[in-house]
This record gives structure tokens, C-alpha cells and sequence, in this order.
């Protein structure tokens, strides 16, 4: 099952890399330990929001709910 869960991690480690070095220290632990349980992902989601423009371009939200789309897509998959 963790194998279901690396589209989104690739995604999240590309974001990482956008990251100043020390919020990647704390934030590539939390991407590299996903398991897939909601809990993880609200943390991940939480980082993400304070993090801001720093991971991507453009809209912040936007990168949010594509993160978010591909999360709820494994669980969709695996129901």
C-alpha cells in the first residue's frame, strides 16, 4: 500500500526541494515516514500552509488542493 502513496510523495518532495534547508531538515522526515493515515496528512497539509509561496508558483492554494486531490484519489482507489 505504501506503494500507492509515492505519486504523492514525488509531488511533496519536489515542494520540499523549494524549501530553505533548515524547513527541509524538519519537512523531508515527514514525507520520507508517510504511511498514509489522515493524521499524517494533516500535519503535512498544516506545513504546507505555513510555508506559503515558498512552494510553488503562484497560487498556494493551489498547490494545496493538488496535494489534497491526490491524496483523497488512493483513498478513492482503494474503496
Amino acid at each position: 500500500m505504501e506503494k500507492d502513496f509515492e505519486p504523492l510523495k514525488d509531488r511533496l518532495r519536489i515542494i520540499c526541494d523549494r524549501l530553505d534547508e533548515d524547513e527541509q531538515q524538519y519537512f523531508r522526515p515527514l514525507i520520507d515516514n508517510f504511511k498514509g493515515q489522515t493524521q499524517e496528512f494533516q500535519r503535512i497539509m498544516r506545513d504546507l500552509g505555513k510555508f506559503g509561496e515558498k512552494i510553488g508558483e503562484g497560487s498556494t492554494f493551489k498547490v494545496c488542493r493538488e496535494v489534497q486531490h491526490l491524496f483523497d484519489d488512493i483513498h478513492r482507489k482503494k474503496s
